[in-house]
């Protein structure tokens, strides 16, 4: 059986008891610019008029546009619509601003999206754009050299004076705006919603880079869903270790209150980056023993299994732990959470992409981990000794 410690919930820790929801990412796009050879530079290098382009050493990309009216834009053509695009940079050098045609204009660094070319190659783009000596962000439309600010510009102080990341959530039209990990606006585009992205300088100005990245939602390669009607019956069924496992009234039952034996079920094949969802609820045992899922399970180095799991109980706790060797160690102590509904079904979900965990109890984010290894494993269903739990509506996505 789970013996289980009695832990206050720890305020470092409360932030993750809010609603959220998984965005099924994965790496599109990443420039670092420390290239190995020619074919690793993706953006423009050499002079446009009186502007320099360039991969600098140190690892940074340099736009120049210290002796151009004009500004300076790196871009990629790309016809992305749901993506995160996000860059670190800084200006070099004198950031005040400069008179150009007559009107002071402050030097800034942005990144570019959703950009678009004309047959005559004429641009249109959205660009994020913060000035750093003013500490200023701002959000605008630009169609061909003509701009409409979207959100601001407005005084934002998560703009550091130096080198700060910017990142933008774009969703077909829906644009969110980050600032050093702060959001800092939200809007709709409707003119603009598709296209590709860059990196973007003020004229006069001098702008070096660290990386630009973008994430794209990650395509589903297999979908399955089993509502636990019987056929395909894709789970194990009879008496092992003195645990029965059976199919009753379109549910899946593990009971193990015959004994101190663990009742574990596993599903078919391997899974590396997956979305798992089940709902389960407490058939018999005491409330306080633990029941849910288990994943990333392989063979350990002395015969036994490692393994995650991700479990409740029926009076309203829940824990993280990682078995090493088949002797579970708690990632996160057994904790209350409001979020389980005592003698009712409770929906456990797990998503695990490019080594990020990320853990859910009806649709509400319990707990995240980060820079796992990606290796692939079982999954499945967890129930300790003396307890009897049924699952339904189980739902499995790799990636």
């Amino acid at each position: 059986m789970l013996a289980r410690l009695s832990l206050d919930l720890i305020c470092a820790f409360a932030a993750l008891f809010c609603a959220a929801a998984a965005f099924a990412s994965q790496e599109y796009f990443r420039d670092d610019f420390t290239p190995e050879g020619p074919d690793d530079k993706y953006l423009f290098e050499g002079a446009l008029g009186d502007k320099l382009f360039g991969y600098a050493e140190g690892g940074v990309y340099r736009i120049d546009t210290t002796d151009s009216f004009d500004y300076g834009h790196s871009v990629l053509l790309h016809d992305l619509s749901t993506y995160e695009l996000e860059a670190r940079g800084a200006l070099v050098g004198n950031t005040a601003p400069k008179l150009i045609e007559g009107r002071p204009v402050k030097a800034g660094w942005g990144i570019t999206f959703n950009y678009t070319e004309d047959a005559a190659g004429r641009e249109s783009f959205l660009l994020a754009l913060i000035n750093p000596a003013e500490r200023t962000f701002v959000l605008r439309r630009i169609v061909n050299d003509d701009f409409t600010n979207l959100l601001g510009p407005f005084p934002c102080n998560a703009v550091h004076s130096k080198s700060n990341v910017l990142r933008v959530k774009v969703d077909a039209g829906r644009i969110e705006a980050f600032v050093n990990g702060e959001q800092v606006g939200s809007v709709f585009e409707p003119e603009l919603l598709a296209g590709g992205f860059g990196l973007y300088v003020t004229p006069r100005t001098v702008g070096e880079f660290d990386y630009i990245s973008v994430r794209t939602e990650a395509v589903p390669v297999s979908v399955v869903h089993d509502d636990f009607g019987g056929s395909p019956a894709r789970w194990f069924t009879g008496d092992q270790n003195g645990v029965i496992y059976s199919y009753v009234d379109e549910a899946y039952v593990i009971d193990a209150t015959g004994g101190e034996m663990a009742g574990m079920s596993l599903f078919p094949g391997e899974h590396v980056d997956f979305e798992m969802e089940v709902s389960v609820r407490k058939l018999a045992g005491p409330d306080n023993y633990g029941f849910g899922v288990f994943f990333q399970d392989f063979p350990g180095e002395s015969g036994g299994f490692d393994q995650f799991r991700f479990l409740i109980s029926n009076d309203g706790w829940f824990t993280v732990q990682r078995s090493f060797e088949d002797l579970p160690r708690a990632l996160f102590e057994w904790a209350e959470s409001d979020r389980i509904l005592p003698d009712a079904q409770n929906r456990l979900r797990v998503f695990m992409l490019n080594g990020q965990l990320s853990l859910f109890i009806n649709d509400y984010l319990v707990y995240e981990l980060a820079d796992l290894p990606s290796v692939p494993g079982k999954l499945g269903f967890y129930v300790a000794g003396g307890v009897s739990a049924a699952f339904d509506d189980f739902t499995l996505v790799d990636f």
